[in-house]
């Protein structure tokens, strides 16, 4: 029993971080792909995996920050509004692919 109570609780703990990575990278991509330097140029460079990385890193440092904490809280019930109800359109926004 006492061993569920610690995984329970390891959750939240690891959960919210790797969301914190996970939205982080995300927003890296959402911004490469529209970026119209690199779209539209003959000298387009592929993405870097260690932007990518730190974008996620700072992604970690804005989920785990307290100042931060309700603001991103407020945009993780927003996300999850969308994808309940099915707004395929909002999840092309900014808004929605930003981090903060």
């Amino acid at each position: 029993m006492n061993n569920t109570k610690r995984i329970i609780g390891l959750i939240p703990i690891l959960g919210w971080p790797s969301l914190g990575f996970k939205r982080g990278m995300n927003s890296y991509d959402y911004n490469y792909s529209n970026n119209k330097l690199y779209r539209n140029s003959e000298k387009a460079k592929p993405p870097l995996y260690l932007h990518k990385i730190a974008w996620g890193v700072g992604g970690i440092f804005w989920y785990l920050n307290p100042v931060t904490f309700f603001i991103v809280l407020y945009k993780e019930i927003y996300r999850l509004e969308v994808n309940l109800r099915g707004f395929e359109d909002e999840k092309k926004t900014e808004y929605y692919n930003e981090v903060m």
